[in-house]
């Protein structure tokens, strides 16, 4: 994907790809390209929304398969009230060419510290991946989860789209070091959607997932981004 992690952020915040690129499913195990986005085909779980795989009936969640170039690019579970994603998942390969770049896809002014702090996690984290995750065949893949918790407040960008409150991102790989035990690796960023904040910090899997269990509360179990695999404290540190 053409610059991948570099403005995710204002890519998954689009307001919906016209027609023909966004395809509504009721889950997204419906077409096998959109479930592979998600370790093991397993999606996020957000209590009161997602759960097993799972939507509410009665919420105004849609599970969508964005395609782009006839090729399936991003699961996105988009909120129809506040008109932005919920989360945007996809595979980094480290590939540079396919990701949709055009202007008029992308909602104008959303994601106020885009190109501050964000842009350079974006960056930073995209150097990590390369770096250090590999799959069984030696190819870079690691499985990136990027979502959005929205405002509380009433103002609308042009009267409509939710300018959220706080974006957050989390990755999950095989660790390339750890090839023979098949360890896996995982870290998390945040920050609240504002100019001039400071430098985000990597943070575990597991904060990123308690601090989320603050917006998103339900009787389904607490919020999971990825599945057991990957692991919620620090970095793995026994040898190879």
């Amino acid at each position: 994907m053409m610059g991948v992690l570099n403005h995710l952020s204002t890519l998954l915040l689009l307001s919906l790809l016209p027609p023909a690129l966004s395809h509504v499913v009721k889950k997204f195990s419906d077409v096998p390209q959109c479930k592979s986005f998600f370790l093991k085909g397993t999606t996020p779980n957000l209590p009161g929304i997602l759960v097993g795989g799972i939507f509410k009936d009665d919420g105004p969640y849609k599970p969508i398969c964005q395609k782009y170039k006839n090729f399936y690019r991003f699961a996105t579970l988009y909120d129809t009230y506040n008109r932005i994603p919920v989360f945007s998942a996809y595979t980094f390969t480290g590939n540079t060419t396919g990701r949709p770049i055009d202007r008029w896809m992308i909602e104008p002014g959303v994601v106020s510290f885009n190109d501050g702090s964000w842009k350079t996690m974006e960056g930073n984290v995209r150097g990590t991946l390369k770096l250090n995750c590999k799959d069984a065949n030696d190819q870079i893949k690691a499985y990136v989860v990027t979502g959005a918790v929205p405002n509380n407040n009433k103002t609308k960008l042009n009267n409509r789209v939710n300018i959220p409150y706080l974006m957050w991102t989390a990755y999950c790989c095989e660790n390339k070091k750890y090839k023979k035990n098949k360890k896996w690796m995982a870290g998390a960023y945040w920050g609240e959607n504002k100019k001039g904040t400071g430098a985000l910090d990597q943070q575990t899997l597991g904060a990123l997932e308690i601090m989320l269990n603050r917006y998103y509360k339900g009787k389904d179990g607490p919020v999971k981004v990825f599945p057991e695999d990957c692991p919620r404290g620090p970095k793995p540190t026994t040898s190879p």
